[in-house]
């Protein structure tokens, strides 16, 4: 392994630690914390190449930094899915259909 792939793996390495670093503050199971750090892996993964190109920043650096907030950002949304009230928003959308709404 010539040092030009190592760096290119050390890069990609640094968004999977980001993530994994990023578990250690958020709540909830083992399941749901796996799969928030393999989504913040993901986004890192594909998104710190383009993060370096636009911050002038190491790309390793990039990377940690899209797998630990991504991970974040993952939670965030999650957690708003779950408290969504879906039940009420579609009986608001059936009330306008049928015109009971205001």
């Amino acid at each position: 392994m010539n040092i030009q792939d190592f760096d290119a793996f050390a890069a990609k390495l640094a968004g999977v630690i980001g993530a994994m670093v990023s578990m250690r503050f958020l709540q909830g199971s083992r399941t749901a914390k796996a799969s928030m750090a393999a989504t913040g892996a993901v986004l890192a993964y594909y998104g710190s190449p383009w993060l370096a190109q636009f911050l002038g920043i190491p790309e390793g650096l990039s990377g940690f930094l899209c797998g630990f907030l991504g991970m974040a950002i993952m939670s965030r949304m999650w957690q708003a899915v779950q408290e969504a009230p879906i039940g009420a928003l579609w009986q608001a959308v059936i009330d306008r259909v049928r015109g009971k709404g205001a």
